[in-house]
């Protein structure tokens, strides 16, 4: 699913920047070489990113306690 329409990162680009280091809205356009443009989507990528953040370290945890 696109979330930045202005400069068409989906769902999948925001998950990869997040893996590469990403923590924020403006470090996953960075991660694309771009900047926004409207914004709109600032919130969206935010989410997408916390979203990732908490999967992953579910994931971390559930490696540590086996």
């Amino acid at each position: 699913m696109i979330i930045c329409i202005c400069r068409r990162i989906n769902e999948t680009g925001i998950r990869e920047a997040v893996e590469a280091g990403a923590r924020c809205p403006e470090s996953v356009q960075a991660h694309h070489g771009c900047e926004f443009n409207c914004g709109k989507c600032r919130c969206a990528i935010g989410e997408v990113v916390a979203d990732t953040l908490e999967t992953k370290v579910d994931a971390m945890q559930l490696v540590a306690a086996e």
